[in-house]
C-alpha cells in the first residue's frame, strides 16, 4: 500500500490518509478483504499520531471502504467504484477551482487560463 503524506499541505493530515488509500482501492493494489495496517502501525510508519490514523479509520469505515474485526484487523470491504470515482472526479475539481482562483488573484486573465486548457487538450 502506498500513502504519501505531504507534511505541508494544507489538507490535513488524516484526509490524506483517507485519500491515499481510496486511491489504492481504485487502483486495485487493495483488494477486498486485504488487510490494513493496525492504527498504532501506520501511524508509526506515516510518522503521524495515532489519533489521526485513527481519525482516517474511522471515516472511511463510515464511508463503507473497510471494515474492523475486533482482535483480528481493519480490511478492505466491497466498494461501490463508481462512487469512489465520482468523489476523486467531485475532488479534483474543488481543486481546480481553488488553483483557477489563485491564477486570477495572480492577474491571469480567463482566457490565458482558456488558453492553458486548450494546450492541454492539444497536447493530448
Amino acid at each position: 500500500m502506498n500513502i504519501r503524506i505531504d507534511y505541508t499541505s494544507d489538507l490535513p493530515m488524516y484526509e490524506q490518509i483517507e485519500t491515499c488509500i481510496k486511491e489504492n482501492i481504485l487502483s486495485g493494489e487493495l483488494k477486498f478483504n486485504d488487510i490494513l495496517p493496525s492504527v498504532r502501525q501506520l501511524a508509526k510508519e506515516l510518522n503521524v499520531s495515532t489519533i489521526t490514523t485513527k481519525r482516517a479509520y474511522i471515516d472511511l469505515e463510515h464511508d463503507g471502504f473497510i471494515y474492523t474485526v475486533s482482535g483480528r484487523g481493519t480490511f478492505v470491504k466491497t466498494v461501490d467504484v463508481s462512487k469512489l470515482l465520482s468523489d476523486r472526479k467531485n475532488k479534483l475539481i474543488e481543486e481546480y477551482k481553488d488553483k483557477t482562483l489563485k491564477l486570477m488573484d495572480a492577474g491571469v486573465n480567463k482566457e490565458a487560463i482558456f488558453n492553458i486548457i486548450q494546450n492541454l487538450e492539444g497536447g493530448n
